[in-house]
């Protein structure tokens, strides 16, 4: 991927949508770029937690391992983003894993020295990690609230909704969505488990819903999907 298209891709991060040419040229020069292939980590939990990573290209998720070896997904993210925060803040070592979700993504790593100074440097940047901040603990506090109000079938409606106003497009009344998670993956996500995610797949597909495949989701105009502001 060209230097150019680098930049174009991270000057849309809003952390980083402050920065000028030329200081996004210089967080470009003083990072590491990675193409990374799919199912493969970004960094692993237990490991350092000394960088700030910036998504270029790809789609990333953030998750846990429970002791008896179950996951859970915390966050699916899309590029262009950022991920790693818990270096900012207090974390020394990672207590989640990162995991590329397709082929050929591309990831920048800046030291959290580097990006420390970046802040000092700009008080805009600052501000704006407050804000991505903030955003996170609303996006935290909205899924517990799912978890503890609505049942399973809703979390898993929820959660084909959100996919499709992030990632999908109209086709005409209805919308496409290719799918990059697994039935298990999403039920990793919802809280739920892999039978009910298939339950409830097939329930919408007779009910005319949905229709899917295995690398693809039409969601019909009877589904009623209305997209307000994704967290």
């Amino acid at each position: 991927m060209k230097s150019e298209s680098v930049l174009n891709r991270i000057a849309q991060i809003p952390v980083l949508s402050v920065l000028n040419s030329e200081e996004l040229t210089q967080l470009l020069a003083k990072s590491k770029k990675r193409e990374i292939p799919r199912f493969s980590y970004v960094y692993s939990s237990g490991s350092s937690s000394d960088n700030v990573y910036f998504l270029v290209k790809g789609m990333v998720k953030i998750a846990i391992l429970s002791e008896q070896g179950r996951e859970a997904i915390k966050s699916i993210l899309d590029a262009p983003g950022m991920f790693g925060e818990q270096a900012i803040t207090c974390g020394i070592f990672h207590d989640e894993f990162a995991v590329t979700m397709q082929e050929g993504a591309v990831v920048l790593e800046l030291g959290i020295k580097d990006f420390r100074e970046l802040m000092e440097k700009n008080p805009m940047v600052s501000q704006k990690i407050i804000s991505f901040l903030g955003k996170k603990v609303k996006q935290i506090e909205k899924r517990l609230e799912s978890q503890i109000f609505k049942n399973a079938r809703d979390r898993i409606i929820d959660f084909i909704k959100e996919s499709a106003c992030k990632r999908g497009y109209r086709v005409g009344y209805d919308w496409f969505l290719k799918r990059n998670l697994t039935q298990q993956e999403i039920a990793n996500y919802t809280g739920t488990s892999r039978q009910t995610v298939t339950e409830v797949f097939n329930e919408l597909k007779k009910a005319n819903q949905i229709y899917f495949t295995r690398n693809k989701i039409l969601i019909r105009d009877s589904f009623n999907l209305v997209c307000e502001d994704v967290v």
